[in-house]
């Protein structure tokens, strides 16, 4: 692990979050796909999720999360965004030139990450990355995903799970500041890439069409196997995380992993032995939305005020790919 990277002193200089104007709760879906709203509860542990219509999209809820980002501390300009998102507003094109356009950014360097539920941890230790190097002073990382646009409306699976949002914070370097990343790591697993994917949806199949109902562009999704991959290789990481770090359980004060499924939190809970109230959830009542899902637990966090000063905090996510990142910093 890089010394000067865990030697990097940083700042959250602000944190936005947007979601969609509509709720789709249990009592509804259950309706439509026909079953009871206790079946959805057990699965999954959501009650709510946000489904985004025709004029809400992973572009105008990304530029939503960024102002509320920026107001925190407007100035100056960042002079880097990062998008992740698996949903871009536009295939074969990045969101992130486009985010910049709306909120009225000069020309600054713009790109997008794809790393799924990932993306979120593996974009904040590239924006962590650039700080830390000088190719960047101020950074601002935005999590925009709109998955339900590409779900099957009578799959069960996937539709209980599933929410549109996004969420944005701004990183900038601050010697001053006693923020630093304690340890890290990141990984991949190609030979689970079908686990979670779109079929049709890039170059590996002829393209399927949104409006044919007979070639449905839809997710197709191995829950099971999704399930023991992130408790396994979860439950390895935080154990990993905090051995890198030189620390115990007892150390960690909170953790904030991705909210894909409340089952899959649970089990991480009773593997970790990290007590039960030092995690941060949401899931509940946003869902699974992929990478804005670490950066909404953070926000709700924040806004909550329950990260303090010198507080450890452990991030964590892992989805589709596979692939899987985190890391343990001091607040």
């Amino acid at each position: 692990m890089s010394l000067a990277l865990t030697n990097f002193r940083f700042r959250i200089a602000g944190c936005g979050a947007a979601l969609p104007s509509a709720a789709l709760t249990n009592q509804t879906l259950a309706g439509e796909l026909g079953v009871e709203e206790d079946w959805i509860l057990a699965r999954c542990g959501i009650e709510q999720r946000y489904q985004s219509n025709l004029e809400e999209t992973t572009l105008s809820l990304a530029v939503s999360a960024s102002r509320k980002a920026l107001d925190f501390d407007p100035s100056p300009d960042p002079d880097l965004l990062l998008c992740a998102t698996f949903t871009p507003e536009y295939l074969l094109c990045p969101t992130a030139p486009a985010i910049a356009k709306e909120l009225g950014l000069p020309p600054i360097g713009a790109f997008d990450i794809n790393a799924a539920c990932s993306g979120a941890a593996i974009g904040f230790l590239t924006s962590i990355n650039f700080l830390a190097t000088g190719f960047a002073k101020r950074v601002l990382l935005v999590c925009s995903d709109t998955p339900t646009k590409y779900l099957k409306q009578t799959d069960r699976n996937t539709r209980i799970l599933m929410g549109d949002g996004a969420a944005a914070m701004v990183l900038e370097t601050n010697e001053t500041c006693q923020s630093h990343i304690l340890s890290w790591l990141w990984g991949s697993d190609g030979s689970g890439n079908k686990m979670f994917h779109l079929p049709g949806g890039g170059s590996a199949l002829p393209p399927a069409s949104l409006n044919d109902a007979e070639n449905e562009l839809s997710v197709t999704m191995d829950g099971r196997s999704l399930f023991r991959f992130a408790v396994e290789q979860g439950s390895a990481a935080v154990a990993s995380l905090i051995e890198k770090a030189k620390l115990s359980v007892g150390d960690v004060d909170w953790v904030i992993v991705h909210q894909a499924n409340q089952r899959i939190i649970q089990a991480l809970i009773d593997r970790s032995g990290i007590a039960q109230e030092r995690w941060v959830s949401n899931i509940g009542g946003v869902g699974n939305t992929v990478a804005a899902s670490i950066p909404l637990a953070l926000a709700m966090g924040m806004e909550k005020g329950l990260f303090q000063q010198g507080h450890r905090v452990l991030v964590l996510g892992f989805g589709a790919g596979l692939t899987w990142a985190g890391f343990l910093m001091q607040w």
